[in-house]
C-alpha cells in the first residue's frame, strides 16, 4: 500500500506505538514511591508544594479525571512524552530528515533514561515537554520576532519553572549562549510575560515562608565534599544515555554548532554538566537532574548520523542491545512474578497488606516517611500522615492539614527508628515497628524559639529560656510529650540529646505566646567543634521534631 511508504505515516505510527506501549506500562506497573507522593499533591491543588512547583500535581489531577489508579496519575506523562518527540522532530533542520524516520527513533531509544520518563509521573516529565516547547519557541523567535513567538516564549519559560526549578538553568544557558538577546525588547517582553505568569507561585512561596527555596538551597542533601559525589555526577552523565554513551557523545562532540540555536543546544549540555559538577561539591547528585540534556543531544546527534552513515553501525548495535535490555526491565517492572529481583514498584506489595492487617485498618502516622504514607494511602484509601523528625526532613505533610485530620483519632504509628515496639510489617528487609495510640493529639507546628544569640553550656546543670508559641486555634496541653534539647553538628548530624525540665502543669491557650524556663544537665560534647542547639518536641516517644530554631553553642568551663 502506498500509505505504508509515506514517511509521515511511518513517523506518526511509531509515535502512536510509543504511546500505546507507555499507556500499557502505566496501567500495569505499580507506583514508584515518589509518584505516590505527587499523587497526594494532586488531591489538593495549589500554586506550590514543599519540594517542587505545582505542574506535576496539576497533570496528575487532570489525568485522574480520565482514568483511575496508576494510569490516571500517569496518562499525561505518556501523552506528553510522544508530544515532546514531535516537538523535537519539528526542530530538526535537515531537509532529508523524512527519509530517516527510523534513524530518528533509533537515536531516541538509544538514550536510556527517556524510557523511564515515558511513563512515570514526576516533575521531570512536564519539564521535558515544556523544555522542548521552549526550545522550539526560541528557534521560532530567532527566525521571526513577532507577537505570537514572543508570547509562546514567555509562556514556555513560565511552564518550565512551574514544572521544576531546573528550568531557570535552561533559560540562563540560552542567554549565555547569545548575549544579544539582552538587547532585544521582545525578549524582555517574553521574560516579563513569564515572570507575570510565575508570580502566583512566588506569592505562594512568600505566604508559606519560602519552604522550597530554603529546602533546596539550605537543607537538602548538604554534605562535606566527598570525591564519590563528583564521580557519581560523572556516572550520571553516562547513565542518562546508557551503553550507547560512547557513540552519542562522540557524535555530539563531532557535530559543529551552526548558528545561534545549535550553539544554545551545546551550552545547555555543557552548562548542566558544569553546574551539577560544582553542586556535587556539597550535595549528592541524581541522574534525573541532567535529563534535560537528552533533548539537545538528540537534536545535535541525529543530523550527524544522517550525514555520517558509517557512524550508524555502532549506534544500531548498542542501541538495539540497550532497547532489548530496557524491554526486559520494563517487563520486570510490570510483572513482578517474572522479575529475578525486587524492583521499587514491587515493594509496596511486600508490606502494605501486612501493615493493613496488623493495624486493624486504622489510620497510620508514619514517622519520617512521606513516601510510605503516600503509597499506603494510594493503595488502601486509609488516612495517613507523615510525622517529620530531625533525623529526616520536612515534606508537604508539614504544610497541609494532614496532622489536623488525625487529631482525636485512634491511630497506629509506623517507624523504623523506635524498635522497642511490635513489628508491624517488613519493608525491603527492614522492619516497621509501631503501636496503637488512642485519641492522637499533636501540635507539630508549634514554635519553640530561643531569642538569645547563643546558648552558653557549662558542666552540670544549665538554664535558659525560650518562647513557646501556640500556632493553633485551640488550647493545647502537654500530655504524651517531652521537650528535648538537641545538639547538632553543622551538617545536621545529631551529636547529643538532653531531656528539658519545664513546668509540668503547662497549658497554652489558642495562639498564645509564653516564655518558658528550661533546665538540663550538660552532656559530654566534643570540643573545638561548631555545634548548634535547638528545642524540639517529642510526641508519644516517636522522636523529636522541627519546632525549634538553631542557636550557636558556646562551651565554658566552670574553672
Amino acid at each position: 500500500m502506498k500509505i505504508l511508504k509515506d514517511p509521515k505515516y511511518l513517523f506518526f505510527s511509531i509515535l502512536l506505538l510509543f504511546s500505546v506501549i507507555n499507556v500499557l506500562q502505566s496501567h500495569f506497573t505499580n507506583l514508584f514511591q515518589d509518584e505516590a507522593y505527587y499523587y497526594t499533591w494532586s488531591k489538593d491543588l495549589a500554586f506550590g508544594y514543599f519540594d517542587h512547583p505545582p505542574m506535576v500535581a496539576l497533570w496528575g489531577a487532570i489525568g485522574n479525571q480520565f482514568a483511575t489508579g496508576e494510569l490516571g496519575l500517569r496518562i499525561l506523562s505518556t501523552l506528553s512524552f510522544s508530544a515532546m518527540l514531535w516537538l523535537i522532530w519539528l526542530m530538526v533542520d535537515v531537509k532529508e530528515k523524512w527519509q530517516h524516520v527510523l534513524l530518528f527513533f533509533t537515536v531516541v531509544v538509544s538514550m536510556a533514561l527517556w524510557q523511564v520518563f515515558g511513563f512515570i509521573m514526576t516533575p521531570d516529565t512536564p519539564l521535558l515537554f515544556f523544555s522542548a516547547l521552549f526550545l522550539l519557541s526560541y528557534k521560532r523567535f530567532l527566525s521571526k520576532e513577532n507577537n505570537l513567538n514572543t508570547l509562546l516564549l514567555g509562556f514556555s519559560m513560565a511552564a518550565m519553572l512551574y514544572s521544576k526549578y531546573h528550568g531557570i538553568l535552561v533559560i540562563g544557558f540560552i542567554v549565555l549562549s547569545n548575549w544579544k538577546l539582552l538587547k532585544k525588547p521582545r525578549f524582555w517582553m517574553a521574560g516579563i510575560t513569564g515572570l507575570v505568569l510565575f508570580l502566583p507561585h512566588l506569592y505562594w512561596q512568600y505566604e508559606n515562608g519560602f519552604p522550597s527555596i530554603l529546602y533546596h538551597l539550605k537543607e537538602r542533601n548538604k554534605h562535606s565534599y566527598q570525591i564519590d559525589q563528583t564521580l557519581l555526577h560523572l556516572g550520571n552523565m553516562l547513565a542518562v544515555i546508557g551503553i550507547t554513551f560512547p557513540v552519542i557523545y562522540k557524535a555530539f562532540f563531532k557535530q559543529k554548532a551552526l548558528g545561534d540555536f545549535q550553539r544554545a543546544l551545546k551550552y545547555i549540555v555543557y552548562g548542566f554538566f558544569l553546574f551539577f559538577l560544582i553542586s556535587s561539591f556539597n550535595s549528592k547528585p541524581q541522574a534525573q537532574w541532567v535529563i534535560i540534556i537528552l533533548i539537545p543531544l538528540t537534536l545535535l546527534t541525529f543530523p550527524y548520523f544522517i550525514k555520517k552513515p558509517e557512524a550508524r553501525r555502532w549506534l544500531k548495535i548498542l542501541g538495539g542491545t540497550q532497547l532489548a535490555i530496557i524491554i526486559i526491565i520494563r517487563l520486570f517492572f510490570a510483572i513482578p512474578s517474572i522479575s529475578p529481583i525486587v524492583l521499587e514498584p514491587h515493594v509496596s506489595e511486600q508490606w502494605i497488606p501486612d501493615l493493613k492487617t496488623n493495624t486493624e485498618g486504622k489510620p497510620i502516622v508514619f514517622v519520617n516517611s512521606y513516601s510510605n504514607a503516600s503509597l499506603y494511602n494510594f493503595y488502601t484509601g486509609i488516612k495517613t500522615h507523615s510525622y517529620s523528625i530531625l533525623k529526616g526532613r520536612k515534606s508537604q505533610y508539614n504544610l497541609l492539614n494532614f496532622e489536623a485530620n488525625m487529631q482525636g483519632e485512634d491511630v497506629y504509628s509506623a517507624t523504623p527508628f523506635v524498635k522497642d515496639q511490635p513489628i508491624l510489617a517488613t519493608r525491603k528487609n527492614k522492619y516497621l515497628y509501631g503501636k496503637s495510640i488512642s485519641n492522637y493529639q499533636t501540635f507539630e507546628k508549634a514554635h519553640c524559639v530561643i531569642s538569645s544569640e547563643e546558648l552558653i553550656v557549662k558542666p552540670g546543670q544549665n538554664k535558659f529560656e525560650f518562647t513557646f508559641t501556640n500556632t493553633y486555634n485551640k488550647n493545647i496541653t502537654f500530655d504524651n510529650i517531652r521537650f528535648i534539647g538537641v545538639f547538632q553538628a553543622p551538617k545536621k548530624d545529631i551529636i547529643a540529646k538532653v531531656l528539658l525540665q519545664i513546668d509540668d502543669n503547662l497549658e497554652l491557650k489558642a495562639l498564645e505566646n509564653r516564655v518558658i524556663e528550661a533546665t538540663f544537665i550538660s552532656p559530654d560534647l566534643p570540643e573545638n567543634e561548631e555545634l548548634t542547639f535547638r528545642v524540639a518536641i517529642e510526641f508519644y516517644n516517636l522522636l523529636e521534631g522541627f519546632q525549634g530554631n538553631k542557636v550557636p553553642v558556646v562551651q565554658i568551663d566552670n574553672n
